[in-house]
């Protein structure tokens, strides 16, 4: 049995683009730093007043990485759902300081202490390099997302956000690709700072024309053939 479990951990850690550049046998050395951990639904797991350096890798499951304003408004900075990273270390951080954390769903999570991490670091110093990449990516996919909303309409700020999230964690090699977690109208909204009257009149509108359909309750599927030629 702990062979399995060790063999399911090295396979997961294969996956996330972080450690890709690792052969087998450097896993094994890394699935020994690794803490697992399995939280429930609707689950605070991170507050403005608790952020903990480190990494953190999001097995199965999505958490919501979001702030509240002054008002009392929440703002969705974020879904992360399979195999995304988030975290802050002293030298950078992936934007997940001074916010909360929640889990959307039922979430295996795994993290490596800030301690860990500089240990690999010294064995591995090319984790440096994956690390700004990781954060380049995230930077890259946030001013695309302002500019959208700046300049876009409701219909193509959702649009976007629902090809990337579907492009980013769906399976592939089918026309329709699943989005893996529950995303409701009011989650669309508080993403995009949207009235959820707004996110519902134009779900039905990509309903009506084929764009996405419903799979379950919350779950969206995304016709990838049909969104690039409505984005462009």
């Amino acid at each position: 049995m702990k062979s399995e479990q060790s063999l399911d951990k090295m396979w997961y850690l294969s996956k996330i683009g972080f450690f890709e550049f690792l052969p087998m046998d450097d896993l094994k050395i890394f699935s020994s730093y690794i803490d697992h951990q399995e939280i429930r639904k609707s689950n605070l797991i991170q507050t403005p007043e608790t952020t903990k350096n480190g990494l953190f890798f999001v097995k199965e499951g999505a958490v919501r990485i979001y702030g509240i304003n002054k008002d009392g408004r929440m703002f969705t900075h974020s879904l992360l759902g399979p195999y995304s990273t988030y975290g802050t270390l002293r030298s950078f951080s992936l934007g997940t300081e001074n916010v909360y954390i929640e889990t959307i769903s039922d979430v295996h999570l795994c993290s490596v202490s800030e301690a860990d991490f500089h240990v690999l670091l010294k064995e591995y110093p090319s984790l440096i390099y994956k690390a700004m990449e990781l954060l380049s990516d995230r930077l890259r996919e946030r001013e695309k997302m302002l500019e959208i909303i700046a300049t876009g309409s409701v219909r193509e700020q959702m649009m976007h956000l629902l090809f990337s999230m579907a492009d980013t964690y769906g399976k592939k090699g089918q026309s329709f690709v699943d989005i893996p977690f529950p995303l409701s109208h009011q989650e669309i909204a508080n993403m995009l700072g949207v009235t959820r009257e707004a996110v519902s009149a134009n779900m039905r509108y990509l309903k009506d024309r084929g764009y996405i359909c419903s799979a379950g309750r919350k779950t969206i599927k995304v016709n990838q053939q049909a969104i690039p030629s409505l984005t462009n």
